[in-house]
């Protein structure tokens, strides 16, 4: 799995839906104990508009406090989303959650409601959620491209690479050259070996910009996959020029210095890559082979380990993703 371009796509889709809650969190402890929001049955549109108030003002606390009552007194969805935002912005994703969950129920088929709780769902690394609100979304309005990337986006993130590579296809057809969406099936379909069907997306990204440091990582990974050493490895050190602790790149030295027999260097880089993301099992795995190669048995168990744990995590995700869908996809 592609966890460090998931996690650079998540962490720029995270902040639409949770606008002006950044730096919410000092506010809110400064404002010590919380005025009540006030005796009785509030009136809704009134309510809302000074919740939204005294957001703006920055007293969290009583925003929120507001946000829960009107919810509670008026089933209001946008009270939720409201106090889902100001949850947000506090770290606490697992409460927004449960909160979008309850508007949800409220209002199945809101857009906004189904929006909010992907980004916040692909941000908490809660791709099942994710997909699920994403699902809905694509079949509601499959015209509107960000829906069918951000549908790619949670299924990578689930493990999913098929289904990802699918979803981001379909994203790829509403707007054919926006380079986000090209690099994203990149890694796709590098996830699944399938190098020389990544190449071309990758190239045209590189094309809309030559400095893209995913771009030029998952370049490089095709590359190496399909035997193409030389090339590979300019583009490995391109992208690690611009990010020296880039995982795929680092992988992709590794990878490199194995096939060349240059178990030291192979070694160091595949430590920077396990260091940047300690989940991939296909770094892991060549760590221990670095490892047996240089006589470290401690180290080839230790990465072993890892390797196993991390295939475990992963298969688990599919298995939830699965389950959750009521069938295996393979594809969608």
């Amino acid at each position: 799995m592609r966890r460090g371009l998931v996690f650079a796509i998540v962490a720029s889709l995270a902040a639409p839906a949770l606008a002006g809650a950044g730096g919410a969190a000092g506010q809110a402890r400064a404002t010590g104990q919380a005025r009540p929001p006030g005796q009785g049955k509030l009136e809704l549109q009134p309510g809302l508009k000074r919740a939204r108030a005294e957001f703006a003002e920055g007293r969290i606390v009583e925003a929120a406090q507001l946000y829960r009552a009107l919810a509670e007194q008026h089933r209001s969805v946008q009270a939720l989303l409201g106090l889902a935002r100001i949850q947000s912005g506090v770290g606490d994703a697992r409460g927004a959650l449960d909160v979008l969950e309850r508007a949800r129920q409220l209002a199945p088929n809101s857009e906004e409601v189904l929006g909010a709780q992907a980004r916040v769902a692909l941000a908490a690394r809660s791709p099942v959620i994710a997909t699920r609100a994403l699902e809905a979304l694509a079949r509601m309005v499959p015209s509107v491209m960000e829906n069918q990337y951000l549908l790619g986006v949670a299924l990578m993130q689930a493990g999913d690479m098929p289904s990802g590579a699918v979803a981001l296809e379909e994203a790829r057809k509403l707007e054919p050259n926006r380079a986000l969406t090209l690099v994203a099936l990149g890694f796709a379909y590098n996830g699944q070996k399938l190098y020389a069907e990544a190449r071309p997306h990758l190239l045209r990204a590189l094309e809309i910009d030559g400095t893209d440091v995913e771009a030029l990582a998952a370049l490089a990974e095709s590359e190496e996959g399909l035997g193409e050493l030389e090339a590979a490895e300019l583009h490995a050190k391109r992208a690690l020029a611009r990010d020296q602790n880039h995982a795929i790149a680092n992988l992709v030295m590794g990878l490199v210095r194995m096939k060349q027999e240059r178990y030291e260097e192979a070694r160091e880089a595949l430590e920077k890559a396990v260091k940047t993301d300690p989940t991939s099992a296909k770094t892991q795995y060549q760590l221990s082979l670095a490892c047996a190669r240089l006589g470290d048995e401690a180290g080839q168990k230790a990465h072993l380990d890892l390797y196993t744990k991390a295939q475990k995590e992963n298969a688990e995700r599919l298995r939830d993703l699965q389950g959750a869908a009521g069938t295996g996809r393979g594809g969608m």
